[in-house]
């Protein structure tokens, strides 16, 4: 790989200005970094892939990494709007194999990182691969989050992406709201299902303080107070 995204071992995570790359250089990046980490994502896939499959969930098994997994220049761009700062907690809802923890790991120490993932698998090798490096406050764990029983820890920042079904993101947005009601929190949607719902059904993020729109992503802030 040439130009802006070389990848380069001592500069994995790359602040790099919107639009000067191509999705699909920041996909072909991501996967070099992965293998970088040690992160064995496209086996973990396939192996996945031939393995029978819950009902009733979008889990993106069999989808390529490409797909379903956010790049890493794009995470750094967007942690750096963001600006999360020393004693902050970031959670992500639908963490994969918790690439943000480790962008956070290297650029924002100091913020805690709890990634929730329900496939059991990319948990244990996201684990594995974070294992190898000393991030303090970054912690990835399997959970569903359309469980009854499931309510994410408060945090000052939630990342949502399309998992699961509309109904299991219209859960999780409820849960939020019940958390925002105690305190105040960003919420960056990603993916077309999250963000529909957020500016459909959820005036209480989407139309109080203006959101944030961007090609990928929106960020949506409740008011303090």
């Amino acid at each position: 790989m040439s130009g802006p995204l070389a990848f380069d071992p001592t500069h994995p995570f790359p602040l790099l200005p919107e639009g000067s790359h191509s999705y699909p250089e920041a996909q072909a990046h991501a996967e070099a970094v992965d293998a970088w980490l040690g992160l064995r994502t496209a086996e973990i896939e396939a192996e996945l892939a031939v393995r029978p499959r819950p009902e009733g969930q979008q889990l993106w098994i069999g989808t390529p990494t490409r797909v379903f997994l956010t790049p890493y220049t794009e995470l750094r761009l967007l942690l750096d709007r963001l600006a999360p700062g020393a004693g902050t907690t970031i959670v992500d809802l639908g963490a994969g194999y918790g690439r943000m923890g480790f962008v956070l790991g290297v650029h924002h120490p100091g913020v805690r990182f709890l990634g929730y993932e329900f496939v059991e698998e990319r948990v244990k090798e996201g684990q594995r691969g974070l294992a190898r490096w000393t991030y303090p406050g970054i912690e990835l764990r399997q959970a569903d989050l359309a469980a009854a029983s499931f309510l994410p820890e408060p945090a000052d920042f939630y990342f949502i992406y399309d998992y699961g079904t509309r109904e299991a993101i219209e859960k999780t947005l409820g849960d939020l709201r019940e958390i925002a009601r105690l305190r105040p929190l960003t919420v960056i949607g990603r993916g077309r299902a999250s963000r529909d719902a957020i500016e459909r059904r959820h005036p209480w993020l989407s139309q109080v303080v203006p959101p944030r729109h961007f090609g990928h992503y929106s960020i949506y802030r409740t008011r303090a107070g």
